[in-house]
């Protein structure tokens, strides 16, 4: 017993040192590097959440251009931790030195693969990025998931933990609302499976379900105040993240046609249709000028999209707003802006639908690859081909035993991999900063099926590949 202990413990040193000397090596050999949309945050742009606007002006406010290095150090720090926990924890409930191991590759491979695949070379955690916090942040809420799926006994106490780091990760990116729903929706299959028949439904037995119902409408009022206050003591105007309304109509812009117009019946917003939409034909920005192919296509459109956006729909509703409308405060134009591009997606999208809805179904395949490996013709079809499998593999984990960790993993992976892809298709690209969260818990999930399945099929340990063994 003190040799396994002892063993224990030499091993969560050597992943200690083995995940401090990677991060810190990324710091010291990358740096920390500021990107286009760094200076949003220092300025406290409206058009950003407020979680890392406050902490970068915070920190830097404190230490002068040494803040930056803090931050870079903070989340690199974080993001060690995050992954030491995972891995311990895992390695743990697996008693299994292997699966330690894999677990570790996983959680490392979207930080080696970014720098290295990704067109901008970007390093996550050194990036001046929001992303740089909420990658490990996003760690720590998906260890609470997986302990709730994995511990039901004590799964109420893990959830709670998991909604606190779920609104946290709101403040920093509104991408980040998947994990709030998510939440709800494991919250109350929990409580639907530990029901027992359908029979004698009683008050406490919809209580049970109301309960996370409830919590997540108080988190997601609470976010909304906290943003909206936020605005109010910086910007001046008590509201929302302003520009999302102008980025999800350049999705509507980018597939729309001239004709389109006739539905629109307000004659201010034909006009500005008319406007953006020549600026972006002109220009040929729109899908009907991409190139053939999915990856081709994809990769023209996250080209065009910011600028659709930047130089058609955000100057021509800008200008509306001043000459036309005689708004001249900067919160309340932009605020304007919001509301003129709310209107236009509201009555141009019926008229392009079918267009739309096809380039969003797109969208969102290029995030579930890019989730997964990165996009390139010739990894179209084996990484969908890999999804229908790591499928068929996680329903027959679960139909052999419910209790699957397995395929209790698979499941969270897949229900916030899906809900990412659609979340981020319906306003912006799917690149690959805004697609790698669960990179390394599906190829974890898929290394766990396949062990599973390895001993369903060829024998072995009776208790099962990952139930805890005694």
């Amino acid at each position: 017993m003190k040799d396994r202990e002892k063993g224990k413990r030499g091993e969560r040193v050597v992943t200690a040192v083995f995940l401090g000397a990677l991060f810190g090596g990324l710091l010291w050999r990358g740096g920390v590097a500021a990107y286009p949309d760094t200076n949003s945050y220092l300025t406290m742009s409206p058009n950003r959440e407020p979680g890392y606007a406050l902490l970068l002006n915070a920190v830097v406010g404190i230490a002068g251009e040494k803040g930056f290095w803090a931050i870079g150090l903070l989340q690199n720090a974080l993001a060690a931790v995050s992954i030491y926990l995972i891995i311990c924890y895992v390695g743990d409930k697996m008693k299994s030195r292997r699966i330690g191991v894999l677990t570790a590759l996983c959680l490392v491979l979207p930080h080696i693969m970014t720098p290295l695949f990704a067109s901008s070379g970007l390093i996550l955690t050194n990036a001046l990025l929001s992303e740089g916090i909420t990658i490990p942040l996003y760690h720590f809420y998906f260890l609470m998931m997986l302990k709730a799926v994995w511990e039901k006994e004590k799964k109420g106490r893990y959830l709670k933990g998991a909604l606190v780091i779920a609104f946290l990760l709101t403040l920093f990116r509104g991408q980040m609302l998947v994990t709030l729903i998510a939440w709800l929706i494991v919250a109350v299959l929990s409580e639907w499976k530990v029901q027992e028949g359908f029979g004698g439904r009683s008050l406490k037995y919809f209580k049970r379900f109301l309960l996370p119902a409830g919590a997540f409408i108080v988190v997601l009022v609470l976010r909304i105040l906290c943003v909206n206050s936020y605005n109010l003591a910086v910007n001046g105007k008590f509201t929302g993240t302003t520009y999302g309304a102008v980025t999800i109509l350049s999705n509507v812009i980018y597939v729309a046609e001239e004709a389109d117009k006739e539905g629109i019946e307000e004659e201010s917003l034909r006009g500005l249709f008319e406007e953006i939409h020549g600026i972006a034909r002109e220009g040929k920005m729109l899908y009907g000028d991409a190139p053939k192919g999915l990856t081709r296509e994809a990769s023209f459109y996250s080209q065009m999209h910011d600028e659709i956006k930047d130089l058609a729909i955000y100057p021509c509703l800008l200008s509306y707003t001043e000459h036309v409308e005689g708004i001249r405060e900067p919160m309340e134009r932009m605020v304007r802006v919001d509301a003129l591009a709310t209107a236009l997606t509201r009555e141009l999208l019926p008229e392009c639908m079918d267009q739309w809805l096809l380039h969003y179904l797109r969208n969102i395949l290029v995030g579930l690859i890019r989730t997964a490996a990165f996009l390139h013709p010739m990894l179209i079809l084996p990484t969908l081909a890999g999804y229908g499998i790591l499928l068929l593999m996680g329903f027959s984990c679960y139909r052999k035993d419910r209790e699957s960790r397995a395929a209790g993993i698979f499941a969270l992976t897949m229900l916030l991999t899906l809900g990412n892809a659609a979340a981020v298709a319906l306003t912006i690209m799917c690149i690959s900063r805004y697609m790698v969260y669960n990179m390394p818990f599906l190829y974890l999930s898929a290394f766990l099926l396949l062990g599973e399945m390895k001993e369903k099929l060829w024998g072995g340990n009776k208790q099962g590949f990952l139930k805890e063994r005694r």
